[in-house]
């Protein structure tokens, strides 16, 4: 899916991060538009991570600037961040594991419920109307992820591809632009990678989305993404489609190895 728009969803200018003598992000640079599957890539401790912790206010930049529908980020809290319309998911699951699967869902409706404190105290009309509609809401996530079923299955209980699953249902509950997808294959074997190959296009069509992950197995991101940057001790070495990066001698030394080529 080409861009939808000439100017960007997600912009970050110079953006850089220190962790006492340690410059783990330098001068990090992306622009990021509307209707793109973009992955970000390279070796364990590249600053991956970092990258997506700073725009989602996790970290706070020490230099640069970093602007989402041309609103500047820097200072927000994370729920602040998701209420802006982004959303992630983690490297490592973190549902609510003593919660059903329909509640973790329910929890991140929450962000955008309108009803006082005083009309979800005594129930009123637009709360009753609120309640259904959120309601429906879960159902329908559910359903599209092939949960329904399991909506009242606590969510430690649950195989990991439907953790992941499920994860992922929760963040699109709270009605994101942008998702950041963190190593979303992580533990997958290879039909489980092959599936999620095709989740993840079908949801960025679905729903209208814009997606940057971040992943270690090259076949989802080669497979999926249309544009690549590659991190490397915080500095972005290489940028541009898979079939460049894959040839890329900078980034065949400092990560894909010869064997990817």
């Amino acid at each position: 899916m080409p861009p939808t728009s000439s100017e960007p969803l997600l912009e970050l200018t110079r953006t850089s991060i220190n962790f006492g003598g340690l410059k783990a992000v330098d001068s990090f640079n992306l622009k990021l538009f509307p209707g793109e599957l973009v992955g970000l890539i390279g070796p364990n401790g590249a600053g991956k991570t970092t990258v997506f912790n700073l725009i989602t206010g996790v970290y706070r930049p020490t230099e640069g600037e970093i602007r989402f529908c041309g609103k500047v980020l820097d200072g927000k809290k994370p729920y602040q961040i998701t209420a802006c319309g982004l959303a992630r998911t983690f490297q490592n699951i973190r549902l609510f594991g003593n919660l059903t699967v329909e509640d973790n869902v329910k929890i991140a409706c929450h962000l955008h419920y309108q009803t006082s404190l005083f009309g979800s105290v005594w129930k009123g009309k637009k709360y009753r109307e609120e309640e259904a509609r959120q309601h429906a809401k879960i159902e329908a996530l559910l359903d599209l992820f092939g949960l329904k079923p399991l909506c009242k299955e606590i969510a430690s209980g649950l195989p990991y591809g439907q953790q992941r699953k499920l994860e992922i249902a929760r963040a699109l509950a709270t009605d994101p632009q942008l998702l950041l997808l963190d190593e979303p294959a992580a533990g997958a074997n290879p039909q489980e990678s092959r599936e999620l190959m095709d989740l993840i296009r079908w949801i960025r069509d679905k729903f209208k989305l814009t997606i940057l992950l971040i992943e270690h197995d090259m076949q989802v991101v080669m497979g999926i993404c249309e544009r690549i940057l590659v991190l490397d001790y915080g500095v972005t070495i290489a940028e541009g489609k898979p079939e460049e990066i894959r040839k890329n001698p900078k980034v065949i030394e400092a990560y894909l190895g010869e064997e990817a080529v």
